[in-house]
């Protein structure tokens, strides 16, 4: 049996529900315009113009839906390279692509069609697809492809801001209402901040954490991580508690986003003459959240969880450490034998009644 990593199986989904979007949108655009296209040539007796009509439209959408899934696919694996470009660029050299594969893709349904009715392409098939595309027809199918197209593209973007799901949530109204939840937040934060801020300048500190951030999202990728929120260098990474725990996700995260800066320490030498080296500090339990902002909405988080949380992190610099978490997330942990846990101290946290143990996390060598 065949085994794929998560990512390839992400693609894979990803891929596949572009297919299904595209056979529906074709569908819509037929219930829509009511066209029925003629067809030309011997029909076999057993199958009527109908059903034909039916088969040109599921493949129209099939490789409309393979076509753009692909060029979806390569935006993805292009995205820090376009991230360069002003969004101006990319909506005039999407709005060419897209007009490209259009025209393929329907070359592609009219020879498709034809070797299904005839067993062959005749010259004067080609020609009459090609008297399409110059016609009236053809530039509505380009402006509704070219909708849906931006639509998916839209709904990505927007997906990608608030992080997986969180869009979902938000429509459906999930947390109109403040609601309890149990939670995993991790903070990182470049060590030594201050001193590369001062050293590098703001313009070329600002490009080192775009690239740390970039990094990261690999990693964030890998482990189903949603990224809350970024302020300044430090950036806060979120889980359901007991899918941050499953594999310990939480704590693998941290470490993989290690090798990726490793694999890219050439690139960090030569553009800002060290290693970028980050911190962490992790926590979990139950919390509130609730839908927040008019003008800007998102999912909030309130409870002391997060403050604990970020207390912890701002302790590393004290023990001397990289990575320290609080004995909840220790003790769910522990069946997890691949990181050495090492207890630190019991201490009273800024803000907090209670004590609470401090532990140390390091992979295993």
């Amino acid at each position: 049996m065949l085994k794929y990593n998560k990512n390839t199986r992400k693609v894979i989904i990803d891929f596949l529900i572009i297919i299904t979007i595209w056979i529906a949108a074709v569908f819509i655009w037929d219930i829509l315009t009511s066209f029925n296209p003629k067809i030309e040539g011997e029909i076999p007796k057993h199958i009527s113009v109908a059903e034909m009509n039916k088969l040109n439209l599921v493949l129209a959408g099939l490789f409309l839906g393979g076509i753009f899934g692909i060029l979806n696919v390569f935006i993805k694996h292009k995205q820090e390279r376009l991230r360069k470009k002003s969004y101006g660029q990319i909506i005039f050299i999407y709005s060419i692509i897209h007009i490209i594969l259009t025209i393929v893709t329907i070359f592609l349904v009219g020879i498709a069609s034809q070797l299904i009715l005839k067993g062959e392409i005749s010259r004067e098939t080609l020609l009459e697809i090609r008297r399409f595309v110059k016609s009236s027809d053809f530039f509505r199918i380009v402006t509704f492809t070219y909708l849906v197209s931006a639509t998916i593209i839209l709904f990505q973007i927007i997906n990608q801001k608030f992080g997986p799901g969180v869009l979902l949530d938000l429509l459906l109204g999930k947390y109109r209402q403040p609601k309890e939840v149990k939670m995993i937040f991790l903070f990182m934060d470049l060590k030594s901040s201050t001193t590369y801020a001062e050293k590098l300048g703001h313009v070329k500190y600002s490009q080192l954490i775009q690239d740390c951030f970039s990094d990261l999202t690999l990693a964030v990728n890998e482990f189903d991580a949603n990224i809350y929120q970024y302020i300044g260098d430090e950036v806060v990474l979120i889980w359901p508690y007991n899918d941050g725990i499953k594999n310990a996700k939480c704590i693998k995260i941290f470490f993989r986003f290690k090798e990726y800066l490793q694999k890219r320490s050439d690139h960090y030498m030569k553009s800002y003459g060290f290693l970028p080296q980050f911190k962490a500090g992790i926590n979990g339990g139950t919390l509130m959240a609730a839908e927040v902002g008019v003008i800007k909405r998102s999912i909030a988080y309130h409870g002391d969880v997060i403050n604990t949380a970020s207390r912890i992190q701002g302790l590393c610099n004290s023990f001397n450490e990289e990575f320290l978490a609080s004995k909840l997330i220790i003790t769910d942990l522990a069946f997890y034998n691949s990181f050495n846990y090492s207890f630190i101290d019991n201490i009273q946290l800024k803000g907090k009644k209670e004590r609470v143990d401090i532990y140390s996390i390091k992979q295993q060598h």
